[in-house]
C-alpha cells in the first residue's frame, strides 16, 4: 500500500512540474541609424559639419511579440569598422563617433538600414588679403 501512495504521489509531483506556462518573449529588431548630434537632436540636410563638434550614431529599435524582452546586441559598421550596441527594451540608443574626412557610412550588420554623410575638412587653407 505504501508502495502505491509513493508511486501516486511521486507521478503527481511529475505532472504538476511539467506543467508551466509557456512564457513569451518580445525580440528587439533594429528599425533605422542615422547621424545625430552628440545630444541626439537630428542633423539636418545641408547642415554645416563642425569638427570641434561631437556627433554620434542613433539607433531606434523596435520590438515584435509580446511577453519578456530578450537582451539583443545590435551589430553595425561605421566606415567598416564593427561595433556592437546591446539593447534590452526596444527604444534608441546612441553612442558618439568622430567623423572622418569624406565620406562616412553607417550600416546595421544582416539588414538593408544604412545612413551617409560626407564630411568636408577645409585643411590646408589661407586667407589671401
Amino acid at each position: 500500500m505504501k508502495h502505491i501512495i509513493y508511486s501516486l504521489f511521486t507521478l503527481f509531483i511529475l505532472v504538476l512540474s511539467s506543467c508551466s506556462n509557456e512564457e513569451q518573449f518580445q525580440t528587439i529588431v533594429p528599425a533605422s541609424i542615422s547621424f545625430v548630434h552628440e545630444d541626439g537632436s537630428p542633423l539636418l540636410q545641408g547642415e554645416c559639419i563642425n569638427p570641434t563638434t561631437n556627433y554620434a550614431i542613433l539607433i531606434k529599435t523596435n520590438s515584435e511579440g509580446n511577453g519578456v524582452f530578450i537582451p539583443t546586441q545590435i551589430e553595425y559598421t561605421l566606415n567598416g569598422v564593427l561595433y556592437v550596441m546591446s539593447f534590452i527594451s526596444d527604444g534608441e540608443k546612441s553612442n558618439t563617433i568622430q567623423l572622418i574626412s569624406g565620406q562616412n557610412k553607417a550600416e546595421i550588420v544582416g539588414t538593408s538600414l544604412s545612413a551617409y554623410i560626407y564630411f568636408n575638412t577645409h585643411d590646408n587653407f589661407e586667407l589671401v588679403e
